[in-house]
């Protein structure tokens, strides 16, 4: 009786542990990018649990994901479009842009997790999703939300100064020139 108790109590643990070995390898996270195609986004809620399962991957450097959708917020990929260090990751605005027009994307929820944990933005956070919103705006896309990833999650469209980025891009380019 005690051998097979133990044996199922070894079992557990077994599939525990491999839940997690399959976690941080990936296998679920395709699993998240193909199931997810045609789903609506309607919070940043929602595209939290979206992308949670993704940043398990590689939870010790930073990666940006970025969430295309069509005009109706429903999602057309999911995809990690940059990866860096353990505090910084290099985004090029033109790389998502790029994405943006070869999936004929209406909008954006760009997202990216801090190691640390600490889900407050950094000047560079602000910096590079200012320039993101101005990039996209130049082809009539919407950035929706930029989520920080870590213990729990933060959303800078809560922020006034993500709406005024917006308003700021949008009056430059209405300008005559």
């Amino acid at each position: 009786m005690f051998f097979n108790e133990r044996r199922k109590e070894m079992s557990k643990s077994n599939q525990g542990s491999q839940f997690w070995e399959d976690l941080k390898s990936g296998k679920f996270a395709q699993m998240v990018k193909e199931e997810s195609k045609g789903k609506e986004i309607s919070s940043a809620a929602v595209a939290y649990h979206v992308l949670k399962p993704l940043f398990a991957e590689t939870d010790d450097v930073e990666s940006l994901y970025c969430i295309f959708l069509d005009t109706g917020n429903h999602i057309l990929a999911v995809e990690k479009m940059f990866s860096g260090t353990i505090n910084s990751a290099t985004i090029y605005p033109r790389e998502i842009v790029k994405r943006v027009l070869a999936l004929k994307a209406g909008a954006v929820v760009m997202a990216h997790n801090h190691p640390s944990g600490d889900v407050h933005p950094s000047a560079e956070d602000r910096a590079i999703t200012w320039k993101v919103i101005f990039s996209l705006m130049t082809v009539d896309v919407l950035l929706h939300d930029h989520l920080i990833v870590g213990n729990g999650f933060r959303c800078f469209s809560d922020e006034e100064w993500m709406r005024t980025a917006k308003d700021q891009c949008q009056k430059f380019l209405a300008q005559p020139f």
